[in-house]
């Protein structure tokens, strides 16, 4: 089974994730309209999320070592932490109402006090890749272990872009926020390190001059 991998944002009109004023209901609308089996994001970004939120200060209780019982409909929460930057936090997502449960990518060298943290939290996790995650197999592995058809990837712009250098995205989905950054922009693709080929699939204009895009790569 083949896995569909979806890159989805929000950006300025510069192409800037960084310093706009995101329409969130509008990006988290779209989010729920995929209805993926799996919501991806980095760990820096998890755990900037944690803290801007400040869940960062609710400590661990005796069932946060138990793996959750919920509802089979919701989304996995994929996300790659081959250097263990989540450890202490991972009880915070995985109470999130709308988290089924939290897999994480982890690599040869992924030190072992995090894996055991894990074990003894019951935490799915995916080893692949000596030194960092080798995002390929684990998507193979999601595929087949756990039925994951479609991962909707929304984070920053280094995973997103480690992704498209390696070929391993079919659709991007961006909301274009109406504003232009300027000189202090941050290119959401400025990591990417070839010319890419793009499809425009769909365009929709949203209430205050939000503008929601898709488009399919020609490699999927």
């Amino acid at each position: 089974m083949e896995t569909k991998v979806i890159l989805h944002n929000s950006i300025s009109l510069d192409c800037s994730f960084i310093g706009l004023t995101p329409n969130m209901e509008l990006h988290y609308k779209i989010v729920n309209s995929y209805k993926a089996e799996a919501y991806m994001a980095g760990s820096n970004t998890a755990k900037s999320g944690i803290e801007m939120f400040g869940q960062s200060l609710q400590i661990e209780t005796e069932a946060d070592f138990l793996k959750p019982n919920k509802d089979k409909f919701l989304s996995y929460w994929v996300i790659p932490d081959t250097h263990g930057i989540l450890k202490g936090h991972l009880h915070l997502l995985r109470r999130f109402e709308f988290c089924r449960d939290v897999i994480i990518l982890v690599s040869g060298k992924t030190p072992k006090n995090y894996l055991k943290y894990l074990d003894d939290r019951q935490y799915d996790y995916i080893i692949s890749g000596e030194n960092h995650a080798d995002f390929k197999n684990a998507f193979e592995v999601l595929a087949k272990k756990y039925k994951i058809n479609t991962i909707l990837v929304d984070t920053g712009s280094k995973l997103g872009n480690i992704l498209l250098n390696n070929d391993l995205v079919n659709e991007i989905s961006l909301v274009i926020s109406p504003e232009i950054i300027g000189k202090s922009s941050t290119n959401l693709f400025e990591g990417v390190n070839k010319p890419i080929t793009l499809e425009g699939t769909h365009s929709e204009l949203f209430k205050d001059g939000y503008l929601w895009i898709t488009y399919k790569l020609s490699n999927s």
